[in-house]
């Protein structure tokens, strides 16, 4: 996706979806094999994205690659590979605009954040206890953030066993 495209689907109000995975699984490939590192770099251009003020969601792709929303927000904040290299750094962005992606975006995206997406009154009350706060861990290490415990529609339908934790 080049800028113009991304300006386009703006003029448009096109909404987007990344499939950020992409680029730690096969981020190496396409850099030695299939486009070159030019065009490697700019595969999920979400900083551009940003830029353009276009209303975009991340994803896993499953079953292609395993669902982990923290997995993907990594993937968004780092744009590392499998064998270790960022891949088209201009394109990371901040951790608050790829937790957003995963939630309020996304709801957004699918035209139901009048009901999902943030924590409110008169919403569901889906979301998830971390054991950290993404915001403040080293950036690296967001996919590795325990999760405590999982609400969806205010019921708890997981919970870590606590006495592990304290």
């Amino acid at each position: 996706m080049t800028k113009s495209d991304l300006e386009r689907m703006k003029k448009l109000g096109v909404a987007g979806s990344f499939f950020i995975n992409h680029v730690y699984y096969w981020g190496d490939r396409h850099k030695k094999l299939f486009l070159g590192p030019e065009r490697a770099n700019s595969i999920n251009p979400l900083r551009d994205a940003l830029l353009n003020n276009l209303l975009f969601t991340v994803h896993s792709d499953c079953p292609v690659t395993p669902i982990s929303p923290l997995f993907s927000v990594w993937a968004a904040v780092n744009r590392m590979t499998m064998g270790g290299e960022v891949l088209g750094p201009e394109q990371r962005i901040d951790v608050e605009s790829a937790l957003r992606s995963m939630t309020i975006w996304g709801a957004e995206l699918n035209f139901d954040e009048k009901n999902t997406g943030s924590i409110e009154i008169g919403k569901r009350a889906d979301f998830v206890i971390l054991s950290e706060d993404p915001l403040k861990v080293d950036p690296l290490e967001i996919k590795d953030i325990p999760v405590l415990a999982t609400i969806v529609n205010g019921q708890v339908v997981y919970q870590k066993d606590w006495s592990l934790i304290y």
